[in-house]
């Protein structure tokens, strides 16, 4: 399990890795939302739950941001945008204090960063999101043993670095 595991960490962090070099913003969440499905899938493996549920949370979150601009969601998506924030911080914060394990908290950090900043319509602000985000994952990876996630998501800190550098030229 601990083999599958990282595999799947490993192909979700290619995806990831791989969004933040797509150019429009449609693409950028449709592959994070593929990423996080498989994200989910790793830490159910590796018994990290707080880390699957968060992820389950900002797959949904990410599906319903590929949405904001269709007419019927525009009006709310601010609204929506707040209650998926809310709901990953009580969700983290319970599971925290329920399992005695501060650790988790780690989480809320990073999967709220990352799943706001997919509500913007620019692109780099979802990059600069993605990238405040990325180090609390980092950590909580290390202490959840999603090794394959920890070294993909410092690999995500240099490819949203270069993204920023390279779209902010063309622009």
């Amino acid at each position: 399990m601990l083999v599958l595991a990282q595999i799947l960490g490993a192909i979700a962090v290619i995806l990831f890795l791989s969004s933040f070099q797509l150019k429009k913003r449609i693409y950028i969440v449709w592959v994070t939302c593929i990423s996080n499905c498989l994200y989910v899938l790793q830490y159910l493996l590796l018994g990290a739950f707080s880390g699957a549920l968060l992820d389950v949370i900002s797959t949904a979150s990410s599906f319903l941001a590929t949405k904001k601009n269709q007419p019927k969601f525009k009006k709310y998506s601010v609204f929506i945008a707040t209650v998926i924030g809310a709901l990953i911080v009580a969700t983290g914060t319970y599971i925290a204090v329920s399992q005695k394990n501060w650790v988790e908290i780690i989480a809320v950090f990073g999967a709220l960063f990352q799943t706001v900043g997919l509500w913007f319509n620019e692109e780099q602000t979802i990059r600069k999101f993605a990238l405040i985000g990325a180090p609390f994952w980092i950590v909580y990876n290390i202490l959840s043993q999603a090794y394959a996630a920890a070294v993909g998501t410092a690999l995500v800190i240099v490819s949203i670095v270069v993204s920023l550098y390279r779209y902010k030229k063309q622009n």
